[in-house]
């Protein structure tokens, strides 16, 4: 099975060369942009990777993963990960909609 993936800093598309948050190539296309490509090829799972919650869990980006899964929510199911490290990190993501908690 291959799970597309969108990697977020700061509610923007990414990418992390090596998990350098030093090397970092921001693409123009927003996530809600690029979720809704992944959903309408029919992809059954999309994993939404937090990396501002990876590096510090106090500022994970709730609001930007509650965008995606409402506007996504029914047409693909969203796996959530990202500095994942309590269980009320885990009830916060299933809450706003997450199929999955990756941790």
């Amino acid at each position: 099975m291959i799970i597309p993936a969108i990697d977020l800093i700061g509610g923007e598309t990414v990418r992390l060369y090596q998990g350098d948050y030093n090397k970092k190539t921001n693409y123009e296309r927003t996530p809600l942009q690029i979720s809704a490509g992944y959903a309408a090829t029919d992809a059954s799972w999309l994993h939404l990777v937090d990396l501002d919650g990876a590096k510090d869990s106090s500022q994970r980006q709730i609001t930007v993963l509650k965008q995606l899964i409402d506007q996504n929510g029914s047409n693909i199911n969203i796996q959530v990960g990202g500095g994942i490290r309590a269980q009320q990190d885990v009830d916060d993501l299933l809450e706003i909609g997450a199929n999955r908690v990756v941790i």
